[in-house]
């Protein structure tokens, strides 16, 4: 099989793209870029050595959908060969594991699974409408962000519900196309069995891996649960949320606004959902609220350790995990009771390792390469299909 594969990894608040080719074992990165809702740096595209490309031809403040199509129409004209849509989409609802073509009935069927992933499903899901119409030729791919938790052990995925409330409903942890990459990075990297991979960006969650495979993960049934997060609250007291709605009369929808949208870093701050943000603000409510990230971050890790019985490695990844030294510093100095023992000047400069030499615990900062596990997921369901 040859051709190019156009990877789309679209989330709540930025649109994330690269393109691959196939055919060659593996995906070799042709160029890549993205658009940032929360800035104004406008669309960035690069080559695979990171050097900056012609611009697309788009209108002036372009929006989600003239960035897809433009992209669409310039690499079926450029790129070698037949050219292949890869979208990753958050919830599977536990009807989809394995990637799956994309068409209207598919569509549909996991636009159903919206309320499990309010800010995510149908942004995930609108490109691959966009293109179809304008672009029927075209073949697109869904790979699922819940699927590489769906071996967890069954204990992991129980809801602490009546069971006839709970049908249906179990806990399926997100970020799984980070966590693959992760899992495919360390086995070149190091011979850590137990490690504990935290994915820290506008969403964030930690993960239990045990050789390269989920056992416990701190999202559940939707990305709302775990940690806390850059507008989303993560794990809260239901009893909380009870009195809310009674004091206040809040409905379902006020709530999905308030514990998707105006809660986490946002909420707590009262300034931003962005690190960056709050890192740079002299107000005490910023650093409030790194304090309890850094809190909560540290919690987690704990909880992951006791599902491993421990760990011999801890990756940081995503955009935050990769660029906030502070963060890292914070939450080793923590764990240091652990033997953890972290390489300050290392960590400063965001080394791939950045654990001391004499340091019990593994410290990594890898990159989330999300996109490429996508490419890898598309190129093997169309080799399936052409057995």
């Amino acid at each position: 099989m040859t051709g190019s594969i156009l990877a789309f990894n679209i989330g709540s608040s930025s649109v994330k793209f690269a393109a691959f080719s196939c055919g060659s074992g593996a995906p070799g990165l042709l160029l890549r870029g993205g658009l940032d809702d929360s800035t104004d740096e406008g669309v960035v595209l690069q080559d695979g050595q990171g050097a900056d490309l012609p611009p697309l031809d788009l209108p002036q403040g372009p929006n989600r959908r003239d960035l897809v199509l433009a992209l669409a129409r310039r690499l079926k004209a450029e790129l070698p060969g037949p050219l292949t849509v890869g979208h990753r989409v958050v919830h599977g609802g536990g009807r989809f594991a394995a990637p799956v073509m994309l068409n209207a009935e598919t569509e549909g069927e996991l636009r159903g699974f919206t309320p499990f992933a309010p800010l995510h499903q149908g942004a995930n899901l609108d490109a691959a409408g966009w293109l179809r119409r304008a672009h029927p030729d075209l073949v697109q791919i869904a790979v699922f962000d819940d699927a590489f938790h769906a071996a967890m052990p069954e204990v992991a995925r129980r809801l602490p519900l009546p069971g006839d409330i709970a049908h249906g409903l179990r806990r399926h942890g997100f970020h799984g196309l980070s966590y693959a990459s992760v899992a495919r990075q360390m086995a070149g990297l190091s011979e850590a069995r137990r490690v504990i991979a935290a994915h820290l960006a506008g969403g964030a969650s930690l993960c239990a891996l045990l050789d390269g495979r989920s056992v416990d993960t701190t999202m559940g049934l939707t990305p709302l649960d775990g940690m806390i997060m850059g507008t989303r609250s993560g794990a809260l007291d239901p009893g909380a949320l009870l009195y809310l709605m009674k004091r206040d009369g809040l409905g379902a929808e006020e709530m999905e606004e308030l514990l998707y949208r105006r809660s986490g870093l946002k909420g707590v701050s009262g300034i931003s959902a962005d690190l960056r943000d709050l890192f740079a603000s002299k107000d005490r409510a910023a650093a409030r609220a790194i304090d309890l990230y850094c809190h909560l971050l540290t919690r987690h890790v704990g909880a992951m350790a006791a599902s491993l019985g421990g760990f011999d490695a801890l990756v940081f990844t995503g955009g935050a995990g990769q660029g906030q030294p502070e963060i890292r510093a914070r939450v080793c100095e923590r764990l240091g009771w652990l033997g953890l023992v972290l390489d300050g000047a290392a960590n400063a400069r965001s080394a791939t390792l950045i654990s001391a030499p004499d340091s019990r615990i593994e410290v990594r900062v890898l990159p989330a390469e999300e996109e490429a596990e996508i490419a890898r997921a598309v190129e093997d369901c169309l080799k399936g299909n052409e057995r």
